[in-house]
Formats: structure tokens, C-alpha cells, sequence
């Protein structure tokens, strides 16, 4: 149970089933990487083959993007986004995924989970993927705990799986602006299948069903019930919640936690558990819950939340609470967040004890007693610095700022103003933004009082975009702040889409990558780096080499066995031929070909 020596790695949780291609997804998160959901799509769509797995190039994100975007809702924090490490035009397309809300109850929004739809070919099976994490979807290094499930949907609705079911239904209402129709109704109709899915639970999880608990959500609590025995792990912890762990408990065995978390508990608190944990020489995270004061730090350390109890019916049971709520009063006690938990139950001497959590086949071996003597004291200084930056935030993310594109020149580029009156900012020297799919040296400096402010004079149409990131400076010379807001956007250029497009696929090596993917089965020859490997290898050869390309052959195939995948390659032309750049990225050996499968595409339609 819970052992360090089981890995499971965060991409493959996303990977279709055999026999089985993506349908659509929801995620939720409390802070997120822009990066990591560019890769969503591929990993969800096009990476579906596992063969060593060909590399995320441009080409298939962009693909991945282009045909998926839509059936993929990336629900976050306000204000929780983080500032991708490179910029590309790419992020540009982020726009309609991801959806800013916040916790109606002035907490946190902070679930962690994926919920998938697969389906067969032809769409005459699905099945639905929920995996429940306690990470957010970052370039996070801690230790985290996931959860996956897969299921059916019958026709019997189930209560165990009602607040699962609410909290889905309930995103669109969270969110901070307006979330166009095809997103409500896919939460709508997410909400409604997982009403009625049979999960299929894990080897010695089996004799109970899942009971999950969306803590925020009116009626949906989770009210542990009293045990022999209790192990807690929660890298954030406040003595409210403990305390009322505690008084259910006839033995709270351990806390697992953070040295600092510890340091700032009321003693008679950790008094109260037979042993108090740290992670051994591991560097905590900060979890940037909704009550709790902290900038962004170094992703690692303890990051998992799970509460493991022992009791006892006709034999003995240990029942596992795992999610994204920790120990805390914003979480268990006045329900200001929203979270998710999920709660499965097997006997104990099939699945193990708390004896087993912290024993040295568990996590014993990675776990050190807390020592109070070891915690330094905080810097004062430090501390009201990140209290500054973080209330900048707030008000930066609250102030209704926009971003309007005007003022189109001769050349194409565009003019970006973010729109908003900028408020005051106390404990912050310098207040900077830019949009993220350009670098942070076009950053330009923001004037608190100002209503609009000229992000910049000349932007090409590909990089476009209502993802505007900040950053913060503070009086303190450590402390700084980054972030993403996504603000709505008024006058994007209609060709945007086809001008990142044009970016990516520079060259006729581009294209027919590109194209390929467009036409594969699969993807699991697309990545080679030399000429006799995959489809796109022999391509390339041939092209270099003066010789045909064997495009007649894939078109063939794709027109009698895929035909509307031709749709795509149509639009492909389309959005490439513009100002005559067709001629020098799409080879005219294969333009003089697709006129027959133009003509052969028109002829099927009955046009």
C-alpha cells in the first residue's frame, strides 16, 4: 500500500487503451505549466502506439492541437498559471482549453484530476479514465500520490460517485469569465455519465466500491468516521483539522508532513501523534493552498495527501483517503476550498496497515523523526515580502484586465494593448508583462494608475494572444513572482491559427512531417532523426535524392480507408497558401497530385 517502489509516470495515465483512440477530457488543477498542456493532446491523441515513443516535436503538438483542442477543458486556479521556461507561438492556441476559475467560497480551487473518454473506432464503445492526483499539472519533481480508474457507463445511476459527478458539473459555473457553449455541455455530459460509471478498482481494493468527496460542494463533505488507528500525510496542516482528526482516532499513529509545518503547529497538536515525519533530506514544496502565505519555490519534497485508517468490522479494514485536500481548515473544516477525495477501503492483511505506511518496506526508509531543533528560523523580511507579491496577485488577477490587437501594419504585425486600469501594488518595485508566446526580454514595464498599457507596437499574427504573463518584484532582492493570467482578447487576426501554422511548417521537410501525420495509422514512425527510418524517413530520403515520394500510394490508401482524414490535408493547403508560400514549403510534385484527389474528393461528395 502506497509503497515507494511502485512509479507510475504522469503521461501514461493518458495513453488510450488498446484498441481504444481518445474521445475528449477534463482536467482540473490549482496551478498548471502551459507547457505540460500542449503535451496533453499528443500524449492523449497521437502517441496512442508505445514503442519507445516517438518525440514531442512541433509538428505533433501542433497537429495534436489543432484537431483536439476542443474536446480537451484545462480548468485552474485564476492567477495559478506559471510562466513557460521558452516561448512559442504555440501557446497562442491555449486560449479556448484553458478556463480560469475560482472557489465560490474564497478558498482555493484545488482538485487535481484527469477524467477521459476513450472510445473504439467508430465510437461504438467507451469506457471513462478518472485519475485522481495530488499534483498539479507542473513540471513538479515532489512526491505525489495518482489514482487511475478506469469504467463503463450503465444505466444505473450510483450515489458514491454523486460528488465526483457535482464537482464536474459545476466547473463552467466557477469560472472567472465567459465559457462558450460546447464546454458547458461538455461538462454537462461528463457530469451526467459519471453519475452512473462502475469503476473497476485496484487488485485487494475490490470488495468496496470508490466513495469519492468534493469537499466546498454543499452536501458532497467528507466526515471521516471514527478509527482504531490513523496515519496522516499532508505537507500543509493546520491544528483545527488535526485536532478534529485526532478526536476520532482511538491511536493517531503518524503525521507525515513538512519540518516547517510541523515547526508552526501548537505542540500538544504533534503531541498527539505516537510519531511525527519529515521527508529525509528532501526539500519541501510549496503547495500554494488558498490560506496558506508563500511564493512559488522549488517543486519538490512532499507533496502527497493521504489519510489511512484502520478499523474494524468482522475483520480488520484500512480504508485510503487520498486527493488534493490537505490537513488543513480551508480544506477539512470550513470548506472555503473546493477539492476532491476518494476514499477505497480493503482488509488489511491483504493490503497492509499503518504499520506497513511507515514501516521500512513503506515509506520508513525515506522518512526522518521531526526535530524542532532542526527548523530555522523564519526571515521576517523574506516572509512580508511574499505576503506583498502574493496579494499583488490577487489584485492583478481581479482587476478585469483585457487585451485588444489593433493597429495592423503594412507588414502584417499587430499592435497589443492590455486594457485595464493597473491598481496599486504595495511591497512591489517593479511590475512587468508580456505576451508568453514571445520571451521576457519583450517584457514591458506596467504603471500602476495607467488604463492601458502598449504591450507591443509589433507582433506577428502568430503570436497573438490573451495569455499575458507578469512578474512581480518585491522590496526583498529573493523574493519574485511569475505568473499567467488568461484575459479575454478583443480583434484576433481570423489567420492566426494558419500563421502559427506557417511558422511551424517552414520547409517542405515540415510539410511532409506534417502531412504524414495527418495520414498515419499511428505516430510511431514519425520521430527519426536518419533517412531508413519510419515512413517520414523513406520521404525524406527520397526527397533529398531527387526521387519520388511515395505520396500516391499513401493518399490512395487514406481516400479508401479514411477518407475524411483528406479533409484535413485540404485545410493543411489551405492555410499554408497564402501570399504564394505554398510553392516554397509544399513540394509541386505533390500539388500537382492533389489536384486529383481534389477532384476525386468532389466527385464523392456529389458536387
Amino acid at each position: 500500500m502506497l509503497s515507494p517502489s511502485v512509479r507510475s509516470i504522469y503521461t501514461s495515465a493518458l495513453m488510450p487503451p488498446s484498441g481504444m483512440q481518445f474521445g475528449e477530457a477534463i482536467a482540473a488543477t490549482y496551478s498548471m505549466d502551459p507547457s505540460l498542456l500542449l503535451e496533453a493532446p499528443v500524449y492523449l491523441a497521437l502517441l496512442a502506439s508505445d514503442g519507445g515513443g516517438p518525440r514531442r516535436d512541433v509538428q505533433c503538438v501542433l497537429e495534436a492541437i489543432r484537431r483536439h483542442s476542443k474536446d480537451i477543458t484545462a480548468y485552474v486556479q485564476r492567477g495559478r498559471m506559471t510562466v513557460p521556461s521558452q516561448a512559442t507561438p504555440l501557446y497562442s492556441l491555449l486560449e479556448s482549453m484553458s478556463v480560469q476559475v475560482t472557489s465560490p467560497n474564497g478558498g482555493a480551487f484545488h482538485p487535481k484530476l484527469w477524467l477521459i473518454r476513450f472510445v473504439t473506432p467508430g465510437g461504438r464503445d467507451e469506457m471513462l479514465r478518472l485519475v485522481v492526483l495530488s499534483r498539479n499539472l507542473t513540471h513538479d519533481r515532489s512526491w505525489d500520490l495518482s489514482l487511475q480508474l478506469d469504467g463503463t457507463v450503465t444505466g444505473r445511476r450510483r450515489s458514491e460517485n454523486r460528488a465526483l459527478a457535482e464537482l464536474i458539473g459545476h466547473l463552467p459555473q466557477w469560472a472567472a469569465g465567459e465559457v462558450d457553449e460546447h464546454r458547458v455541455a461538455q461538462a454537462a455530459r461528463m457530469a451526467d455519465d459519471v453519475r452512473r460509471v462502475d469503476w473497476e478498482l485496484p487488485d485487494g481494493l475490490d470488495e468496496h466500491v470508490a466513495s469519492f468527496y468534493a469537499p466546498g460542494i454543499e452536501g458532497c463533505g467528507w466526515r471521516p468516521a471514527p478509527a482504531l488507528r490513523m496515519a496522516v500525510i499532508s505537507p500543509f496542516c493546520r491544528n483545527r483539522a488535526l485536532q478534529r482528526l485526532i478526536e476520532i482516532t482511538d491511536e493517531p499513529v503518524a503525521l507525515v508532513s513538512r519540518s516547517d509545518t510541523l515547526c508552526s503547529l501548537d505542540p500538544a497538536i504533534v503531541d498527539g501523534f505516537e510519531h511525527c515525519m519529515c521527508l529525509d533530506q528532501a526539500a519541501e514544496t510549496d503547495d500554494g493552498e488558498g490560506d496558506l502565505e508563500g511564493a512559488d519555490r522549488d517543486t519538490a519534497g512532499l507533496h502527497a495527501k493521504a489519510y489511512i485508517f484502520e478499523r474494524k468490522y468482522y475483520k480488520n479494514y484500512t480504508h485510503i483517503v487520498m486527493g488534493s485536500a490537505n490537513a488543513t481548515d480551508a480544506a477539512l473544516v470550513s470548506g472555503r476550498n473546493i477539492e476532491l477525495l476518494v476514499e477505497l477501503v480493503g482488509r488489511t492483511d491483504r493490503i497492509g496497515g499503518v504499520d506497513d505506511l511507515i514501516g521500512p518496506d513503506g515509506l520508513g526508509e525515506y522518512l526522518v523523526p521531526y526535530s524542532p531543533d532542526d527548523q530555522e528560523e523564519p526571515d521576517a523580511d523574506w516572509l512580508a515580502a511574499e505576503e506583498s507579491v502574493e496579494a499583488a496577485r490577487e489584485l492583478l488577477a481581479e482587476a478585469n484586465l483585457a487585451v485588444r490587437c489593433a493597429g495592423t501594419d503594412s507588414s502584417g504585425q499587430h499592435r497589443l494593448v492590455l486594457v485595464g486600469r493597473i491598481p496599486e501594488l504595495q511591497g512591489v518595485r517593479s511590475c512587468k508583462a508580456w505576451p508568453i508566446t514571445v520571451s521576457a526580454d519583450h517584457a514591458v514595464p506596467l504603471v500602476e494608475g495607467r488604463d492601458e498599457s502598449v504591450l507591443s507596437e509589433r507582433l506577428a499574427t502568430a503570436s497573438v494572444t490573451g495569455l499575458i504573463a507578469f512578474e512581480l518584484l518585491s522590496a526583498h532582492p529573493d523574493v519574485t513572482c511569475r505568473f499567467v493570467l488568461s484575459l479575454p482578447i478583443e480583434g484576433v487576426p481570423d489567420d492566426r491559427e494558419a500563421a502559427v501554422l506557417r511558422t511551424i511548417i517552414s520547409n517542405e521537410a515540415g510539410f511532409l512531417r506534417y502531412l504524414l501525420l495527418l495520414l498515419g495509422e499511428d505516430s510511431s514512425g514519425i520521430d527519426t532523426d536518419g533517412p531508413g527510418g519510419g515512413l517520414f524517413g523513406r520521404w525524406l530520403a527520397a526527397l533529398g535524392a531527387g526521387d519520388d515520394v511515395p505520396l500516391l500510394e499513401e493518399l490512395t490508401r487514406t481516400f479508401s480507408r479514411t477518407p475524411e482524414r483528406l479533409e484535413e490535408v485540404r485545410r493543411l493547403i489551405r492555410d499554408l497558401a497564402v501570399n504564394g508560400e505554398s510553392q516554397q514549403v509544399i513540394p509541386p510534385r505533390f500539388l500537382e497530385l492533389w489536384d486529383v484527389f481534389e477532384q476525386a474528393m468532389e466527385l464523392r461528395h456529389g458536387r
